[in-house]
Order: C-alpha cells, then sequence, then structure tokens
C-alpha cells in the first residue's frame, strides 16, 4: 500500500472488474457482439482478436468505438441482458464497506457502462452514489482524460481531495494520476497508484 496525506471527501469507483467481476456468459456476449459488428464468425480466434483490440484500445467500450459504433453502444449490449446473469460481487463484503465509506464521503461512479441495472443486478443500492457518469457522458471513453476531468467537476473539490478506484494501470490510474487525483488500484500492486488493495475492506483505513 502506497501512502498519501490527502484528506478524501469523495470517492469515485470503477464497476467492471472494480465493483463486479464478469463471467463466462458476459465473455459469449462479449464475443457475439463483437462477431456480429464485424460481420464474422465466433471463434477463438476472434475473441483472440477482440483481445488483442481490447488491449490496444484499453477498454471494451473502446473496442466498439472504434468500429464506428456509437457512445454507449456496449453498454446498451450489457443493460439489455440480465446483468445478474452477467456479473458477480468481485468481495461479498462490497456492500457493507461501500454503506459504511458512505457514512464519512460521498461516493460516486465513473464507469464506460451504466449503472441504473447493473448495481441492482449485483446487489448494490445505486441510492450510496451521487453521481454516476457513463460512455453516454462524454466524447471519449477510458483512458481519454474527459471522463476524470469531468468528475473533478461535478465533485466541485480539489482533484487531490478525490480518490478514484479502479483496477486498471493504464486506462484508469494513469489518467486518474494525469489530473491530479489519489488512486488505488483494486486486487493487484502497481507503483503508478498511492494504494493497492487486495480486500475490499481495507479501503476503510484509507479515511484512518
Amino acid at each position: 500500500m502506497g501512502y498519501c496525506e490527502n484528506m478524501i471527501q469523495h470517492i469515485w469507483f470503477d464497476f467492471s472488474d472494480t465493483l463486479a467481476m464478469p463471467n463466462e456468459h458476459h465473455r459469449a456476449l462479449q464475443l457475439k457482439t463483437y462477431a456480429a459488428a464485424v460481420s464474422k464468425e465466433e471463434s477463438p480466434a476472434l475473441m483472440a482478436e477482440f483481445d488483442k483490440l481490447r488491449d490496444r484500445v484499453n477498454s471494451k467500450s473502446a473496442v466498439f468505438r472504434s468500429l464506428g459504433l456509437p457512445r454507449g453502444y456496449w453498454s446498451k449490449v450489457v443493460n439489455d441482458n440480465d446483468p445478474a446473469s452477467l456479473y458477480s460481487l468481485a468481495d461479498e463484503s462490497i456492500p457493507r464497506v461501500l454503506a459504511k465509506l458512505r457514512e464519512s464521503v460521498l461516493l460516486s461512479i465513473f464507469s464506460n457502462m451504466r449503472m441504473d441495472i447493473l448495481l441492482p443486478g449485483v446487489g448494490i443500492d445505486p441510492a450510496l452514489f451521487t453521481h454516476f457518469i457513463s460512455s453516454e457522458d462524454i466524447a471519449n471513453p477510458k483512458p481519454a482524460l474527459d471522463g476524470f476531468q469531468k468528475l473533478v467537476e461535478l465533485s466541485n473539490l480539489p482533484a487531490k481531495d478525490i480518490l478514484f478506484v479502479g483496477d486498471g494501470v493504464a486506462k484508469e490510474m494513469l489518467p486518474a494520476k494525469e489530473v491530479g487525483l489519489t488512486t488505488c488500484l483494486m486486487w493487484d500492486t502497481s507503483e503508478h497508484a498511492d494504494y493497492s488493495f487486495n480486500k475490499f475492506e481495507d479501503l476503510l483505513t484509507v479515511l484512518g
């Protein structure tokens, strides 16, 4: 874990791979959607092609944007399916820890996905969160700076007093640091994050 002397007043979370983990049904839907978008047959080779493109553009949403599809395309595909069949909580303590955090600071979500259906689908109360930013609200999805700059604006706080919690270094930690946010990497460690945690409840230590 890193250390910083900031007074955190607002915590922003990523959703996919941070609060909830996609399962095999999610991956199958991803392949089906990509195959339809590029007019190819579903196959392991096509899945590898998708993964390579995702790694290059740094997010699943950005893959479909790179194909000329509209903002929020992948989010709509997910929301048109049952989120409970596509995701499960990354840690069973998450609802409890979020409620505890909310007693001290504001909570919000910046994800390339829409949250109105996804959060209830995995058992998280949307009422815990003050703001939501999705790919539909910004010109360019992560790792572009657009959303990170918007969350600073919405928070109406110095960037250093905002903690961004995500699972990706390239798509989240680095751009978040570029706009001055305090950062926390979940489920892994990195010198590029102020904090690194493998237990969700460890987030409570950030507030002292």
